[in-house]
C-alpha cells in the first residue's frame, strides 16, 4: 500500500480539455458581442464571473483554463506566468472569500471608497461602451480613431488630412463590415495636458 496522499484541491483545480473547449466556446461567443457593440467590457467582466459561478469553477481552476487555452494559441504558461506579474497579478491566489476582506488595507478601502462616491455621484452622466481604437500614423496623418458602433471619431493633434488614402480605405473597410451609414467626428488640433 502506498503512503501518497491525495490532494483532491489539486484534482479539483485541474483544467480538463473539456473545460478549456467550454470556455474557449463561450469567450468567442462573449468577443464577438462586444465587437459588435452589444456588450460593454463591464458587462464582459460580470459575465465572466457568472460562468465561473455557474459551472462551479473556482479562481484558481479559471486561472489554470486560461493558461491552457492561451497554450492552444503558442503561449507558454511561464510566459503567461510572466506578464500577469508585470500586471501584478499573481496566479496563485486561492478563491477570494469573505473572510479575506479583513485583510484589506485603510488604502485600498479608501480607494474603493473614492471610486463608488464618485460613481455614484455622477451615475446620470455615466454610460458604459465597447469601443474600438485604433492608430494611423504615416506621412500625411497622426491620428488616433475611436470606433463605437457606426460612430467614428477621428482625434489628432495636428489638422487631420481627409485625402489620405490609408484614413480613407479604413474607414470605407469598416462602413462594408458594419453595412450602415457612418457617423464621422473630427477633431483637430487637440491638445493634451496632465491635471
Amino acid at each position: 500500500m502506498s503512503d501518497k496522499i491525495i490532494d483532491f484541491n489539486d484534482l479539483k483545480n485541474k483544467a480538463k480539455e473539456i473545460d478549456v473547449d467550454k470556455f474557449e466556446k463561450y469567450i468567442y461567443d462573449l468577443y464577438y458581442s462586444v465587437m459588435d457593440g452589444s456588450m460593454s467590457m463591464v458587462k464582459f467582466s460580470s459575465k465572466i464571473m457568472e460562468y465561473m459561478k455557474e459551472n462551479n469553477i473556482s479562481y484558481e481552476k479559471f486561472i489554470n483554463i486560461q493558461k491552457k487555452f492561451m497554450e492552444r494559441y503558442g503561449f507558454s504558461g511561464d510566459e503567461i506566468e510572466k506578464e500577469l506579474k508585470k500586471f501584478g497579478i499573481d496566479s496563485q491566489i486561492n478563491n477570494i472569500k469573505v473572510s479575506d476582506l479583513d485583510d484589506i488595507t485603510k488604502e485600498d478601502f479608501n480607494s474603493i471608497k473614492k471610486s463608488a462616491s464618485f460613481f455614484e455621484k455622477y451615475k446620470e452622466n455615466i454610460s458604459s461602451s465597447a469601443t474600438i481604437n485604433i492608430k494611423i500614423k504615416n506621412s500625411i496623418n497622426d491620428i488616433n480613431i475611436v470606433l463605437e458602433k457606426e460612430n467614428i471619431v477621428i482625434y489628432s493633434h495636428k489638422k487631420i488630412d481627409l485625402k489620405d488614402y490609408e484614413l480613407n480605405d479604413f474607414i470605407l473597410s469598416y462602413k462594408k463590415m458594419l453595412n450602415t451609414q457612418l457617423k464621422v467626428t473630427l477633431c483637430e488640433n487637440c491638445i493634451k495636458y496632465t491635471y
